[in-house]
């Protein structure tokens, strides 16, 4: 389980002009350096949520809400594919109101409606379902991956955006893996920027079968896995 309790992280400016947030402490970003806002969409929406885009509901469930940027962004989808989504959020370190309203996440930022809901994710409760928008139900939940626990639900979609595997090793752990494994249905797909080595090797231990196509700059490749 992770033991991990991050400092107030601080602002920065990406290379497409959104901000992602840094830690100092563990001298990591939350998303590439390269674009924030350009990887969430890259990873998380065009190799995740568009790869389910022929159901017409879904759920999903996230591992870091983080700056909510992956939320907002599956929020929008949704509503331009008319597409159903409950939407599970966990994260046990949420950022504090007044960090996240001075974010630029660029045309999100720039688009009244979408900041507007943006910010009751981060106002949300914990262990609370609120319904944002016709077709989108978002619950934020306060646990870790390894603690969080789901009697009857399981998982069409697995946002896996933990920090990498060198920062957060607990987080890459086979064991782990194998509860995100056990969280989704059959043909659930999990979605990550990472490709670390042995993490490929385990998820294909796991049954799942690997896609990994090219990442944004900076990154080789990323990690699309579908459960056999």
């Amino acid at each position: 389980m992770s033991t991990f309790k991050p400092q107030q992280p601080e602002l920065q400016l990406t290379e497409d002009g959104s901000h992602t947030l840094f830690l100092s402490d563990l001298n990591e970003t939350y998303h590439s350096s390269a674009g924030a806002l350009t990887e969430s969409l890259h990873v998380f929406i065009d190799y995740g949520l568009h790869t389910l885009k022929h159901l017409p509901e879904i759920s999903l469930l996230e591992v870091g809400f983080g700056t909510g940027l992956n939320a907002i962004l599956s929020l929008e989808r949704a509503e331009e594919n008319k597409q159903m989504i409950h939407y599970f959020s966990l994260e046990p370190y949420p950022i504090d109101i007044d960090l996240a309203s001075k974010l630029d996440l660029g045309y999100i930022s720039k688009s009244p409606w979408l900041k507007e809901l943006w910010l009751k994710m981060h106002q949300a409760e914990m262990n609370e379902t609120i319904r944002l928008s016709p077709f989108f139900y978002f619950t934020k939940l306060p646990h870790t991956i390894q603690a969080f626990e789901s009697a009857n639900e399981r998982f069409d979609l697995l946002y896996y955006d933990a920090f990498a595997p060198r920062k957060q090793p607990e987080m890459w752990e086979i064991s782990t893996l194998q509860k995100c494994a056990s969280l989704l249905k059959s043909k659930g797909v999990f979605i990550t920027y990472c490709a670390n080595g042995q993490f490929k090797r385990d998820m294909k231990s796991l049954g799942f079968t690997l896609f990994n196509p090219p990442g944004i700059k900076g990154r080789k490749e990323i990690t699309q896995a579908t459960k056999g």
